[in-house]
């Protein structure tokens, strides 16, 4: 775990998914107003034909139908800001463009199907579909009532001849309807299915950054559990290791000194624990940490607690501990942190019980002392067993606390082996 895993994602899944596209599509990404100007220079480049065409027809005044060309142009660059009003502007244009055009035709709806592809990328298919349609229909109701194509003659002399070419004519106009309306469907369609992929990201992005947050909350968690066994064990010690060499100086200076020694010993290890924790949010996110009981060996734990004063046996009944360092290190801090709040708060304490028993799917820990019923007050915040818990439901355990039935205080755990917790990765291997 990386020292900057406990800070926002470098990365977030926008850039993972930006570098999967190539350079054109990352750069147009990246710099939108090049994508508005683009798409309006796109606009004037389909839209010339046409109007070169509408400037030869008797009934079309070039310089107005080039200004139409180009206010719809000009209109598109705010595209993106109101897409709706776009749209009712480039509709009204281009009706105006029909009504000028007359039999000729109109602006040959590049300008409605740009407008529409962006009302698509902007509101749902629910709404951007009909809407295409509905103006598809509307300017081939238009361009018909216009007289395109022209069907002027057709009334005048009711021949063979003039039946054909009204059927022509009908078909013309069945085809160009269809085309119109096709070509505003599939735009409004178009930008609903870009829409929803990036509606789709946006989820995934907040997916992600969710998970990262967890990640990180988990992680604060488990190094704060970890310090707290760290400080608290080692400061307790320490602190009786100290009160019992100024009782012991005044007279076995021998005996001061081991103590002395002992309490040294302690606050090495102590600073050594600390800088192993540091160490660990300075490793690279690939160097997964060894986990080890911290402190030492579980006896070494344990005659540490005997040299500060706590008159404790130990018992272990059953098999051998498994070989996973999780698992045992769990054990050690539930000892660890209750052997601490022994030393802390239990008052005329003659002997402290620790239990341990590995059955066929289990183990159970006990740490009992025989304290005077009234303990000293607690000074701490309940971090440790909190963090008792949140060890053991790793391995789908419980842990209790409270005072025995014939005096003192009991801490019960239960933790199911490796093998059998569905809670620890490395049962399902």
């Amino acid at each position: 775990m990386s020292q900057t895993s406990l800070q926002e994602p470098i990365v977030s899944f926008d850039e993972l998914a930006a570098k999967r596209m190539g350079r054109v599509r990352r750069y147009l990404r990246t710099h939108p107003r090049v994508v508005v100007v683009g798409t309006v220079v796109i606009y004037f480049f389909l839209a010339l034909p046409n109007t070169v065409m509408m400037a030869y027809l008797p009934q079309v005044p070039p310089a107005l139908y080039l200004l139409l060309t180009v206010s719809i142009g000009l209109v598109l660059l705010w595209r993106r800001k109101a897409p709706l009003t776009v749209l009712s502007i480039v509709f009204v244009l281009e009706f105006v463009g029909i009504l000028i055009a007359g039999q000729g035709g109109g602006m040959g709806g590049v300008g409605m199907t740009i407008a529409l592809y962006t009302v698509g990328t902007s509101y749902s298919g629910r709404r951007a579909i009909p809407i295409a349609l509905l103006a598809g229909c509307f300017q081939l109701l238009m361009m018909v009532l216009m007289g395109y194509p022209d069907l002027s003659d057709l009334s005048a002399q009711p021949d063979e001849e003039n039946l054909d070419d009204a059927a022509a004519s009908g078909i013309l106009i069945g085809v160009t309807g269809g085309f119109l309306i096709g070509i505003y469907a599939a735009a409004a369609a178009i930008g609903t299915n870009i829409r929803n992929a990036r509606i789709h990201e946006a989820e995934l992005n907040h997916w992600a950054s969710q998970v990262s947050r967890l990640a990180q909350v988990q992680e604060r968690n488990r190094i704060a559990r970890e310090m707290h066994d760290v400080v608290a064990h080692s400061l307790s010690v320490m602190i009786a290791l100290s009160e019992g060499a100024r009782v012991v100086g005044r007279r076995d200076q021998e005996r001061s000194e081991q103590v002395l020694k002992e309490l040294s010993g302690t606050g090495r290890a102590a600073l050594a624990d600390m800088r192993r924790m540091l160490g660990v949010l300075r490793q690279n996110e690939t160097g997964e940490p060894e986990l080890k009981p911290t402190g030492g060996s579980l006896d070494q734990l344990l005659e540490g607690f005997r040299v500060a004063g706590l008159p404790l046996t130990y018992t272990y009944t059953g098999k051998q501990l498994p070989e996973d360092a999780a698992f045992q290190l769990t054990i050690f801090r539930i000892i660890q942190e209750s052997l601490t709040n022994s030393l802390r708060y239990a008052h005329n304490v003659s002997n402290v019980q620790v239990r341990m028993e590995r059955c066929a799917s289990q183990v159970r820990i006990e740490i009992i002392d025989d304290g005077d019923a009234t303990r000293v007050p607690s000074v701490g915040t309940g971090q440790g067993l909190r963090g008792m818990r949140e060890r053991v439901a790793l391995f789908d355990g419980t842990v209790n606390a409270g005072p025995a039935a014939n005096g003192g205080w009991i801490v019960k755990a239960t933790l199911q082996l490796p093998e059998y917790s569905t809670q620890n990765p490395r049962s399902k291997e």
